[in-house]
């Protein structure tokens, strides 16, 4: 009897063939879907419990796939949190991009805008968990995943053009270091008392700033 045969008869009695054993290889397209379910729960656990309490487990199981299925994706869990950083960061400006588009008359209420950039979820992230991205971004090997500072000021420069600035005369990078000033102001030696204030005089400051760059119309 062949093996032809015997997987022919194992057919018709209603059992799996040999053939039908083994596990389908996964398209492109569905190892992208299995990624991105990664990379999207994976946000939401670190955005709600922050960096450095997330395990691989807690985002297999999140996710529904097995640990190895995490490893095909990614060479380690600090590799994920720095893709998933990224793109955290990424996505940042692009809800930025897209407040500044909505907005009627941006430079009359630049100082209010500002206030809830300050406000955002992203930003209160990056705030919370600033060393641990930090160690994330100084894990990954020197010429592999490293994030520019030049990127940054370039999506700051950019920002600045769309809302009508001219980056030529407001520096995005003064721009950059204003806002991430929030990392200091959340830390332990500031007088909580006299925050709502200290944060209303930056964001007065940097306005005033910012508008000095304004285009004519």
């Amino acid at each position: 009897m062949t093996i032809m045969t015997i997987m022919t008869k194992n057919g018709q009695n209603g059992h799996k063939g040999w053939g039908e054993c083994m596990p389908r290889a996964l398209t492109e397209h569905e190892k992208c879907r299995q990624c991105n379910k990664l990379l999207e729960k994976g946000r939401a656990i670190v955005m709600s419990q922050g960096v450095k309490k997330v395990s691989v487990d807690d985002i297999t199981k999140a996710a529904g796939v097995a640990k190895g299925t995490f490893y095909q994706h990614f060479e380690s869990k600090e590799e994920f949190l720095y893709r998933l950083v990224w793109e955290i960061h990424e996505q940042m400006f692009i809800v930025v991009e897209q407040m500044i588009l909505t907005q009627s008359d941006l430079k009359s209420n630049l100082r209010e805008f500002l206030m809830s950039l300050w406000a955002m979820p992203e930003m209160v992230f990056f705030t919370q968990n600033y060393d641990d991205v930090i160690d994330i971004i100084d894990s990954v090997p020197d010429g592999e995943l490293q994030l520019p500072q030049h990127m940054e000021e370039e999506m700051y420069r950019k920002l600045l053009t769309i809302a009508g600035i001219d980056a030529d005369v407001v520096n995005p990078g003064v721009v950059h270091n204003f806002l991430h000033l929030r990392c200091m102001l959340d830390a332990g030696f500031m007088i909580e008392g006299a925050m709502p204030e200290t944060i209303e005089l930056l964001m007065d400051s940097l306005a005033s700033y910012i508008l000095k760059g304004e285009l004519e119309n």
